[in-house]
């Protein structure tokens, strides 16, 4: 397959290039690319393509949730490629061990004999169970525990897929489960959490290296205790993930943000529910109604339970709303978060790397994906 005019994103700049596709890879990048007898060539008539996407804190998306098993976590996979998600990572919310098991089990399973026509897993996310109950947000607080490698391991027990862990660095035994999961290729951030900005700055010493849906479910950022917030805009050692749809986080915030820590220090996550990609209405997030309006998904008390943001809508957002350049912006949803899980074949147009481009037109606005011989 030949994508032709396009303007493509490439080691940081907007060149017009063709690129063509085969067995799934980008095989060759080129001007005036010729196709050979019956190969597609797709014309996207000097709109911007951009590499795939990849979503680190994505729960539920279009009514499947990774929490209720395989067929769900592989109907994500499938709707997901068609948001020009090029790769993701499941993440799971509190409940009892045996649930988060079977929970990481089901994601391990799609990873490891992946949907011929989806997105590629990354490995599994959990955002619990290790959490402050003061800071639990849409979390089940009844399936909360202290953090320590033994109640680690009785959830994953053989499983091998869990690559990023969110958890409260403050509470007693976080330091020693954060060096552990380090010296296991398991990224530690920081979130849930009523800690002080020296609680991250010393987890950071021992392998943090990531803030999750920043401002969100954490200490605020005070100018003389910066908390959380701060100690992730301030510690060049981590990165910090924010959820861009305007409500989650101001857009002045967003700005903010951006022009703190740049492309190579922000990640774009939906960190969406199952309601993203469906009408407002009622839906859940385990087990706890939601009800999705105005685009806010929140429980019947108001807090806020995840978000229905596609991840070229966050791209978007951070273009207009917070109004910064979108050579900054587009590693925030490619490249900064594959590199984050040492994943260099995803988030680039480059040779070799994961053929699943995302198209969107002159206003930033999705227009497809383009992947392998077709359009999905």
């Amino acid at each position: 397959m030949i994508i032709k005019n396009g303007v493509a994103f490439i080691d940081g700049e907007f060149r017009k290039l063709d690129v063509r596709i085969q067995g799934g890879r980008i095989s060759e990048i080129g001007t005036d690319l010729i196709p050979v007898p019956g190969e597609v060539c797709r014309d996207i008539d000097m709109h911007y393509l951009l590499p795939g996407f990849v979503d680190i804190h994505i729960h539920a998306f279009g009514g499947a949730d990774c929490m209720r098993g395989e067929a769900d976590v592989r109907k994500m996979s499938r709707e997901l490629l068609k948001t020009g998600i090029a790769a993701f990572v499941p993440t799971t919310m509190s409940a009892w061990p045996d649930e988060t098991y079977r929970a990481l089990q089901a994601i391990d399973n799609v990873r490891r004999f992946p949907e011929p026509d989806g997105a590629d897993i990354l490995g599994a996310h959990m955002e619990a169970p290790f959490l402050a109950p003061a800071y639990k947000g849409a979390q089940l607080g009844e399936c909360l525990q202290a953090p320590s490698v033994e109640a680690y391991q009785a959830m994953t027990k053989d499983l091998k897929s869990v690559r990023m862990m969110t958890l409260a660095p403050e509470l007693d035994g976080a330091l020693d489960l954060i060096r552990y999961l380090a010296a296991h290729d398991v990224v530690t951030c920081a979130a849930h959490s009523g800690a002080k900005a020296a609680d991250v700055h010393t987890a950071a010493d021992v392998g943090l290296t990531q803030i999750t849906h920043l401002f969100n479910a954490q200490t605020p950022l005070h100018h003389r205790e910066p908390g959380v917030p701060g100690a992730g805009l301030a510690d060049d050692r981590i990165a910090v993930q924010i959820i861009a749809d305007g409500i989650h986080v101001h857009p002045d915030v967003l700005r903010i943000v951006g022009l703190c820590k740049g492309g190579k220090g922000t990640i774009l996550i939906s960190d969406s529910m199952e309601a993203a990609g469906l009408p407002e209405g009622n839906y859940e997030l385990g087990g706890q109604k939601v009800i999705v309006a105005n685009g806010a998904a929140r429980l019947e008390n108001g807090v806020l339970a995840g978000s229905t943001l596609m991840l070229h809508q966050a791209v978007t957002n951070m273009i207009r709303l917070a109004q910064l350049k979108p050579e900054e912006v587009i590693p925030m949803a490619t490249s900064t978060p594959a590199d984050s899980l040492h994943q260099p074949e995803y988030g680039r147009i480059s040779i070799g790397c994961r053929g699943v481009l995302a198209e969107m037109d002159h206003d930033w606005r999705f227009v497809k994906a383009h992947y392998e011989d077709r359009i999905v």
